[in-house]
């Protein structure tokens, strides 16, 4: 007879598993190159990367997106604190210098709200950016609208409230672009901000990401009914789910539940088909984990990192905030408006919808209007924007130059 096989011979050789300090190791190169943008470290886990065996992949990719995750996280946290922080600090008006601030009317704010407005659409206002363009235009039409009469679509007396996302600061054209947008809209122009009440979709609600299944979806009703049930709890109704998909199930000619619509054999006919549905998907999650993933020395790298970290930043994120149009004169606004570019100013402005002259809008001794179904909004650019409570101060129309030039415009506009 033939002798068995040797016992070094009889069964195949488990895959190697990566050692701790090879974690480690490619752990401290996925730092430095996310967090410090190390070249030589990005080279060598790249490297890594590429000459792992297939059977060791799947811990260190896991480790690399799980640093990767935390350092978008930490980006996105800092940049929401220095954006919080510069609003916080600006005053409306505030950038201006001192002989300006205490004259806002007079010429010489005048010409350096000018002279900034310039500076700042000359250097982000530009055909090579797409990324702010809807800004401008969001912006561009808030200013033209206030010089608009009201009988024709535009604001007229009232100042005008722009509702834009916190994100289109932060994400538009980098942390610079964020800085001086602040200071331009808040510190030179003086808007006047204002959280909104809403929140942006992608983070409306503060309920954890994932949510436990109703009843009727949980696991024990698509499991097979234990063989030692008694007899009596077979006249119950049948779960939902389980009828649902035994009767969406294709049928053959010669199904022989077809003619048999009786409560205990569709009863029974689910009681089946649960069983199939029960049994494959409980082989998927009872599937034993795969032995070349090393969970005693992976899972301590991982612990050091809190759960649900893009979910503690969130909170920051989505939100909508309201400017408020500056009581600024028409005579100035016409001339804020000559520095916007072509492409920008060419679009075609929308106008409000005109209300009936015994209309009013809401007093400001009131309180702010939160009936956001029966304001008159319209988009353009980025946000929305509507008509506000706030009226202008006396003036806004100014001079009788001013008025005839506008007259004419409308005339022959």
């Amino acid at each position: 007879m033939t002798p068995p096989p040797s016992g070094k011979h009889s069964r195949s050789n488990t895959p190697s598993q990566p050692m701790r300090s090879e974690l480690e190791q490619f752990a401290e190169h996925c730092r430095a190159w996310y967090y410090h943008q190390d070249d030589g470290a990005g080279r060598a886990m790249t490297q890594t990367l590429a000459t792992l065996p297939p059977s060791q992949r799947a811990p260190f990719a896991r480790l690399q997106a799980s640093i990767r995750s935390g350092y978008h996280a930490s980006v996105s946290a800092r940049r929401d604190a220095e954006f919080k922080a510069h609003l916080n600090a600006m005053k409306p008006g505030g950038s201006l210098m001192p002989h300006s601030r205490a004259d806002p009317k007079g010429q010489l704010a005048k010409k350096e709200r000018y002279e900034r407005l310039d500076r700042f659409i000359r250097t982000w206002c530009t055909m090579g950016m797409p990324g702010t363009k809807p800004f401008f235009q969001g912006l561009w039409a808030v200013m033209r609208l206030q010089v608009v009469p009201e009988e024709l679509g535009g604001a007229g007396p009232y100042r005008i409230e722009w509702e834009i996302d916190d994100a289109v600061f932060k994400e538009s054209g980098g942390k610079d672009f964020m800085l001086e947008a602040i200071d331009v809209l808040k510190g030179v122009l003086a808007f006047e901000e204002t959280t909104s009440l809403s929140r942006t979709s992608s983070t409306n609600s503060s309920a954890p990401a994932f949510t436990p299944l109703s009843p009727i979806h949980s696991r024990s009703q698509s499991q097979p009914l234990p063989s030692d049930r008694t007899p009596t709890s077979r006249s119950q109704k049948p779960p939902p789910i389980a009828s649902t998909t035994q009767t969406k199930r294709p049928r053959a000619p010669s199904d022989p539940f077809l003619d048999t619509p009786t409560l205990s054999t569709s009863y029974s006919s689910a009681k089946t088909g649960t069983s199939h549905l029960s049994t494959s998907g409980s082989s998927a999650a009872d599937e034993p984990i795969t032995p070349t993933t090393p969970l005693g020395d992976v899972d301590d790298l991982f612990a050091a990192a809190p759960p649900n970290r893009n979910h503690e930043f969130s909170e920051s994120d989505g939100y909508l905030r309201t400017w408020t149009a500056p009581d600024l004169p028409n005579p100035e606004y016409l001339s804020l408006l000559t520095l916007f570019p072509p492409f920008i100013a060419r679009d075609t402005l929308p106008r409000f919808p005109v209300t009936a002259p015994t209309a009013r809008l809401a007093d400001i001794e009131e309180g702010p209007d939160d009936d956001v179904e029966g304001r008159k909004e319209i988009r353009i650019g980025t946000g929305t924007m509507w008509l506000g409570p706030t009226r202008r101060t006396d003036g806004w129309q100014g001079g009788w130059w001013t008025r005839l030039k506008l007259w004419l415009s409308r005339l022959f506009c």
